[in-house]
């Protein structure tokens, strides 16, 4: 009995050491467990990691692309271009300087009085020639200056051009009166004259060739004012001596009333 009890607290304990070991070897497996799913957790991150670093690399690397480069030097060709177009245009429209020469209002003012006068006051003294070489002269200037210039030229090549209009529709007119036996100051008498008109009837086209150049005139005289006006503004500052002044625009008579 006594020795039954003394080795019955040894039985017990050699039953709990085992279960104690097993306790033991089963937290030891959960933690290395855990311990081998934590490396493997860090080691998937940095696997990850360091693909991403890789994958990125070829895109830092990466040589530009030849097609980029190409358009950006086109670009730049372009830029270039309209710099030096912008920098002629600013070297052409300079500020206006004094031109030589007489002003070309002056030039034409001379024209514009007689030829569109009425057909009573005879022929001119004028031909097509003279203001087709004014213009000729003015088209000549105007590739002489700069582009600021260049109007003054161009609207007195238009303005002679229309009274070489007007001379050559007046003539034509002059040369109707002249055939209906009419006297025409400074024009010959026509030897095919029709003489065997009556005198009413002569009167009544001679009435009809009036208003007509009177209608026509009108035109012209519209036509040439608007732009003699516009001529003297862009003459005002550019020539030393000759322009032509406000006190110099020329007054065109009109034809009088038909029923006078």
């Amino acid at each position: 009995m006594i020795f039954d009890d003394l080795n019955q607290p040894a039985r017990e304990s050699s039953g709990a050491e085992p279960s104690r070991r097993r306790r033991r070897r089963s937290s030891s497996s959960t933690s290395s467990e855990e311990g081998s799913r934590r490396r493997r957790r860090s080691g998937g991150s940095r696997s990850s990691s360091r693909e991403e670093f890789r994958s990125a690399e070829p895109f830092r690397t990466a040589p530009p692309d030849r097609n980029t480069a190409a358009w950006l030097w086109v670009l730049a060709l372009l830029v270039l271009a309209v710099l030096g177009f912008a920098w002629y245009l600013q070297q052409e429209r300079s500020a206006p300087y004094q031109l030589g020469g007489e002003a070309p209002s002056s030039r034409l003012l001379p024209f514009i009085d007689p030829i569109l006068a009425p057909l009573e006051t005879g022929a001119t003294g004028y031909s097509a020639e003279s203001l087709g070489q004014l213009q000729s002269a003015f088209r000549a200037e105007r590739e002489k200056v700069n582009l600021d210039n260049q109007e003054v030229y161009a609207t007195a090549a238009t303005i002679a051009q229309i009274l070489e209009e007007a001379l050559a529709d007046r003539d034509r007119h002059m040369e109707r009166l002249v055939k209906l036996g009419s006297p025409v100051q400074g024009v010959s008498p026509d030897p095919q004259a029709r003489t065997d008109l009556p005198e009413t009837e002569r009167r009544h086209l001679e009435l009809a060739v009036g208003i007509s150049w009177q209608r026509n005139s009108g035109n012209y005289r519209n036509r040439v004012e608007e732009l003699w006006y516009r001529l003297l503004r862009l003459e005002q500052g550019r020539f030393r001596e000759g322009s032509a002044s406000q006190s110099m625009i020329p007054t065109i008579p009109t034809a009088p009333p038909a029923n006078e």
